[in-house]
């Protein structure tokens, strides 16, 4: 398929960007979490808000991540946690939905806001040189620092909540890794830093640790160069700055429709294009969810530094979390499930073939990779009931 001309852009730009743009204008994303007050009855398009709060996870340096939790389930003494971290452009709070619904299913669904999204500790200047400028070793240091904060975060709240361990018989308790979209990079490094932690710490993941889930990661989530065909907003010289951004949140959350996927042929995929057959999910979003979920200004600053600057620190990282014996032996009840809809932007499916193509290499069975018909990128907001069930699936022991 061959690649929309400028004048092409600038033209579905008129029809879609500036017919929603407003939708954005005016949204304020507040550095420091605000509780919400008299929230709204749950819908599936307005679900109950849970207030954002934070937990200082670097005493030394005054480091917090905000997180948004949806609370143990009712009257359960044991059950499965799910720690999730988001992608670029979106925060946390795009799970609002599931959080919503993981108590009814027995599931407590911590969302966590990354380093220089709202609540969360913004990256230092010095920390954006070293995703700008610095030297290998100083960006693969920034990316295992992350890492760690992610493990004590997960540690911290496990102790301070008494998370449940993972039951004799392994059918429920401890806890899930859950990364979204570029948030698999995050969720990588938080598992590839548990040999960085303290002992008591890796004994606490040890027995906690039931499940790596790394839903639709995009190829530079896990170090690997974009296809040449691929095509993104973020990147489009030829689209007005101003509206890259805005943009992508649109098209990322729209349907493709893809020739044969099983054929693992690079031309099946449609790279541009979305569907005609179902609007964008973003549209379905309120107001107020967009104002909760979407955070605009790190992807054009911390986010596209990393992805462009770190690959190979990214990919080591990936190859350490999921195939390095060693380092799964300190978590040796984690299972490793990356998945993608079928209907999703072209990343995650270059990146899905990748993915199996490593565990062949490795030897196989260290990582399971599935396919979910009708997903797009944004399914736990088009159909958070059923992408929660993907997540539970994937900690089955």
């Amino acid at each position: 398929m061959s690649k929309p001309t400028a004048p092409q852009i600038r033209s579905f730009l008129s029809s879609t960007v500036n017919a929603v743009s407003n939708v954005f204008r005016g949204l304020s994303h507040p550095r420091t979490p605000q509780p919400t007050s008299n929230p709204p009855a749950q819908s599936q398009s307005n679900p109950a808000i849970a207030p954002m709060v934070s937990l200082i996870v670097n005493e030394a340096s005054s480091i917090e991540l905000s997180y948004v939790d949806s609370g143990a389930p009712n009257g359960a003494t044991n059950y499965v946690t799910i720690f999730a971290i988001h992608g670029t452009v979106f925060t946390g709070p795009i799970w609002d939905r599931v959080i919503a619904l993981a108590p009814k299913a027995g599931i407590r669904f911590v969302a966590v806001n990354r380093r220089d999204y709202p609540g969360s500790t913004p990256l230092s200047a010095d920390e954006i040189t070293v995703l700008n400028s610095g030297t290998d070793d100083q960006k693969a240091d920034f990316l295992k620092a992350r890492g760690v904060e992610f493990a004590t975060f997960i540690d911290i709240f496990a102790e301070k909540n008494s998370l449940p361990p993972i039951s004799a018989d392994g059918s429920t308790g401890g806890f899930a890794v859950l990364g979204w979209s570029l948030g698999c990079s995050f969720a990588l490094a938080s598992v590839a830093a548990v040999d960085a932690l303290p002992a008591p710490a890796q004994a606490r993941w040890k027995d906690g640790m039931r499940s790596l889930i790394l839903q639709e990661p995009p190829t530079v989530s896990l170090g690997k160069p974009m296809p040449p065909d691929a095509w993104t907003p973020l990147v489009d010289q030829s689209m007005p700055a101003e509206a890259r951004t805005p943009f992508f949140s649109h098209w990322i959350t729209s349907y493709f429709t893809h020739g044969d996927l099983s054929t693992r042929d690079p031309k099946a995929i449609s790279y541009v294009v979305p569907a005609a057959s179902r609007a964008p999910t973003i549209y379905s979003m309120s107001g107020a969810e967009l104002a909760r979920a979407v955070y605009e200004p790190s992807a054009f600053g911390s986010d596209m530094a990393f992805m462009i600057f770190s690959a190979p620190q990214i990919a080591a990282t990936y190859h350490k979390a999921v195939f390095d014996k060693a380092l799964r032996a300190l978590v040796p009840r984690m299972r490793v499930v990356v998945f993608s809809g079928d209907q999703t932007a072209s990343f995650s499916i270059l990146s899905q073939w990748a993915v199996e193509d490593d565990d062949k290499a490795a030897g196989g069975g260290f990582v399971a990779v599935k396919w979910i018909p009708g997903f797009n990128h944004l399914a736990h907001v088009a159909e958070p009931g059923e992408a929660l069930q993907v997540y539970m699936d994937a900690f089955k022991l």
